[in-house]
């Protein structure tokens, strides 16, 4: 068994920062998890519309000024949305910038995400296979998934917790199911966030159940767990917690050093973490633009998020379903007025 770690700071951490971290900060994180041994280090975001955000790229070689001329052993990872960016723009490897392409789809983009992988693997690509919110699919369905993907043959396939939702259980029942139907030499990965504070122990979780069935992992994190909302799991702490506990080699002072030097100073800037909203998001399993427009636009309290994102149906609290689009709030507004009448 085989176990890594994907390191998300760079991406996930740029959603803080609008997409326009300072270009010193890309290099220096980047430059620090390379030190540090970790295996994939994504990079930023692949989109066809390029508004010049610093870590928005068109294509492979935007991404060249901020990587180092050393690699050592890590890995480089391109991110792209399927609805967001078309393969027709992604230039084929050339060995000069990341190798791996991470692509994340919803439900309904399957087809569509599964023919943008064979094109990514023609161009000379490795593909992780990310289909968002995996505790939303039913067992028959991600049998359906895991047919499909065997037939395209991505080198991961994640369970991805999109809206901080699951569970140690859940991990345990959808890492079952992977194991036993996913074709053996394609790795697992794991992508959660840390809305119920345990993103590090569903980690731990997959972690342990993979070595006893000798499949190959990888988990994210990023560094000091920064991230949109509740954030993600704390690379330094699966670093640790795989050098004590599989005889993993992370340099974790170096780590320490990349967080004091680069992360900690944007905390007096932005925020995330574990809070009440973020908490409703992950027991309501809802998306988090919800939760900031019932504060922002409605000046709602705790205790009426949480009752009108419960009124909510289950497609209207994800955003993610066909003809739901994330800018659009007219049905939470509407659920938001009939709570309010009913509370007069």
């Amino acid at each position: 068994m085989g176990i890594q770690i994907t390191d998300c700071t760079i991406r996930d951490g740029g959603y803080l920062l609008d997409k326009n971290s300072d270009g010193d900060f890309v290099r220096g994180v980047i430059a620090g998890l390379v030190e540090a041994g970790i295996d994939f280090i994504e990079t930023g975001f692949l989109q066809d519309k390029v508004n010049g955000e610093t870590i928005v790229y068109h294509n492979s070689r935007d991404i060249v000024k901020y990587l180092p001329a050393d690699k050592k052993e890590s890995n480089y990872l391109g991110f792209c949305d399927n609805s967001r960016y078309s393969p027709e723009n992604l230039d084929a490897y050339d060995g000069k910038s990341f190798r791996w392409l991470r692509i994340s789809f919803a439900k309904h983009e399957l087809e569509e995400s599964l023919k943008f992988c064979q094109a990514a693997q023609e161009k000379g690509y490795y593909v992780q296979f990310n289909p968002m919110d995996s505790i939303s699919y039913t067992y028959e369905e991600r049998s359906a998934l895991i047919e499909k993907v065997n037939a395209v043959r991505p080198e991961v396939l994640s369970i991805v917790d999109t809206f901080g939702a699951m569970y140690l259980d859940d991990v345990r029942e959808i890492f079952t199911q992977f194991d036993k139907l996913l074709d053996k030499e394609i790795k697992i990965g794991l992508h959660s966030h840390d809305n119920l504070g345990l993103s590090c122990a569903l980690a731990e979780v997959m972690a342990e159940m993979a070595e006893k069935s000798g499949r190959d992992i990888t988990v994210d994190g990023s560094l000091f767990g920064m991230g949109r909302g509740a954030g993600n799991a704390k690379t330094e702490l699966l670093a640790d917690f795989m050098n004590k506990r599989f005889g993993k080699h992370y340099n974790i002072p170096v780590l320490l050093e990349t967080i004091q030097k680069y992360i900690i100073p944007l905390t007096e800037k932005v925020r995330w973490g574990y809070d009440l909203p973020m908490y409703i998001c992950g027991t309501k399993h809802s998306h988090v633009d919800n939760v900031y427009h019932l504060s922002q636009a409605k000046g709602c309290r705790i205790r009426e998020m949480y009752d009108v994102i419960e009124r909510l149906r289950p497609e209207q609290r994800t955003r993610y379903g066909k003809g739901y689009s994330k800018s659009d709030f007219t049905a939470l507004d509407e659920v938001y007025e009939e709570y309010k009448k009913d509370d007069e």
